[in-house]
């Protein structure tokens, strides 16, 4: 049907608005973009998730008096490390990562910073208000508390609800190419599929959880919670770095990729898991659970076990690229200097994503020998803190330093601070690792030893808090000169966006 003359004008205002807003730009957008994210992830973590977690074993290791305000805040400390510390910093890597994945930019990039605004004033205030909620639920400030507290669910779902606008439009712009025809994303789409759910899912289970934690005293109830924590790190982060390491690892590393046909069936099984684990959650089923809980655990340790054969290759020519070369001899060399100066360059990266995985391993076993035990109607083998932390403080912060440190230079052109400070990262990360899952593991034992063995376990979690702030610190340090907020003049394209270009 004609448009009417006097209906031109406005045809063509209607063309302009979804030219600009609605259609991607022609060409991706720089790393300048989510550099403000990573950057307000690292401050997040420095002064607030892990502050908040040394303040809570410092506490305890001191014997301090304790009330409900210490459960508040550690409610809000997991927060903001699921969804600040580590969740910012992912979400920022998958901005500038995934739409190269896509061969399309990212779309509506112009909300960017509405949306960092929204997550870091959203956790800010749950930090802030939740521990003096349950500090003084009945004092003068209560309803100012309560007020900031539902505020920050719904300034996490505004957040959070962008982040998830921004991933789905991104992948399903009509000007981007079939997923098909892009081998390097459709390999790790079930994964990508399980992280944009529960992230969508996410916000909506912390609103809620504000609103109960206000008619709670601050406290949020424990099966709101445990859904929240589930769907943040298991949800969320795990299945993201799953993803990024059988990537972005390869890419980065000189690995092979896993093949589709072996990566799909652990995605689908390690979803389901993850599907029947919340579930169980809501319905009070603590079978349908455990179920969940064990295939979690199987499908990670088969994805670790997988990955850590590849990387055992590592520094080794691969057979097929010996055999293409033209003087295999020498590509041996070459590669193996390719390694040398890698190493030279970004310190021991590769051990502390090796170190990683092995907390991954650790945490994929506790989880399936808690899941058959709940399975069966047994009590859990061990706390499920345990492979939390094991996932959280492991497997997460390990794999966040080991990745960025090669990764993001290549994204910006930049370099990190010192190759030293990996060394440092890597062993403080285990550090805060081994005291936090350990003191967790050795509690039974630690226990039967009366007052002595309780004394050396708080001792054990107390010392774990510090540490793992020199983690984030050291990691806030290492990455910051490869953070520009403004574009290098006349900088050549960085070698990953090459690599990645060429890779997909």
């Amino acid at each position: 049907m004609a448009w009417p003359r006097s209906n031109v004008a406005l045809r063509d205002i209607i063309r302009n608005i979804w030219r600009t807003t609605m259609r991607p730009t022609a060409r991706q957008q720089p790393f300048t973009l989510v550099a403000p994210m990573l950057r307000a992830a690292l401050l997040l973590g420095a002064a607030g998730g892990f502050a908040l977690a040394s303040a809570l074993s410092v506490t305890l290791a001191l014997r301090l008096p304790l009330g409900p305000w210490w459960a508040a805040l550690a409610q809000a400390h997991g927060r903001l490390q699921v969804f600040g510390w580590a969740g910012v910093f992912v979400l920022g890597v998958a901005f500038h990562f995934l739409p190269r994945l896509r061969g399309a930019p990212l779309r509506w990039p112009q909300v960017v910073p509405w949306l960092l605004g929204a997550q870091v004033a959203g956790l800010l205030l749950r930090a802030l208000s939740q521990p003096l909620l349950a500090l003084a639920p009945a004092g003068p400030g209560a309803l100012v508390w309560r007020i900031a507290l539902i505020g920050s669910g719904a300034l996490e779902m505004l957040g959070l609800g962008l982040a998830v606008a921004l991933l789905i439009g991104t992948a399903i712009q009509p000007d981007a190419p079939m997923l098909r025809a892009r081998p390097a994303l459709w390999s790790v789409w079930p994964l990508l599929i399980c992280v944009v759910m529960s992230l969508g899912l996410a916000p909506l289970v912390n609103l809620v959880a504000t609103i109960q934690a206000v008619g709670n005293g601050g406290i949020v109830p424990a099966v709101t919670d445990d859904v929240s924590v589930t769907l943040g790190l298991f949800g969320f982060l795990t299945p993201m770095a799953l993803a990024m390491s059988a990537r972005a690892l390869p890419l980065y590393a000189g690995l092979q990729a896993i093949p589709r046909r072996i990566l799909w069936p652990i995605a689908f099984a390690y979803s389901a898991g993850l599907a029947l684990a919340v579930a169980g959650d809501l319905a009070s089923l603590g079978r349908v659970n455990g179920l969940g809980l064990a295939l979690l655990g199987l499908a990670l340790m088969s994805f670790i076990v997988i990955i850590t054969r590849m990387m055992m290759r590592r520094g080794h020519l691969p057979a097929q690229v010996r055999q293409l070369a033209p003087t295999p001899e020498q590509a041996a060399r070459n590669y193996t200097r390719h390694i040398s100066d890698e190493r030279a360059r970004f310190g021991p990266y590769v051990a502390c994503i090796a170190s990683a995985y092995a907390w991954a391993l650790l945490a994929g076993l506790l989880l399936a020998s808690d899941g058959a035990a709940l399975a069966l109607g047994d009590a859990p083998l061990v706390t499920l803190d345990a492979a939390r932390h094991s996932i959280a403080v492991g497997f997460i912060a390990l794999l966040l330093a080991g990745v960025s440190v090669r990764m993001i230079p290549g994204f910006s052109g930049g370099s990190i601070t010192s190759p030293r400070l990996v060394t440092a990262l890597l062993w403080l990360g285990n550090g805060a690792a081994l005291l936090r899952v350990g003191s967790l593991l050795a509690q039974p034992l630690l226990a039967a030893g009366g007052s002595a063995g309780a004394a050396l376990d708080t001792a054990l979690f107390g010392l774990s808090g510090p540490l793992g702030l020199t983690f984030a610190i050291c990691l806030a340090i290492t990455l910051w000169p490869a953070l520009p907020l403004a574009p290098r003049a006349s900088a050549p394209q960085p070698h990953a966006e090459r690599a990645t270009a060429d890779a997909v």
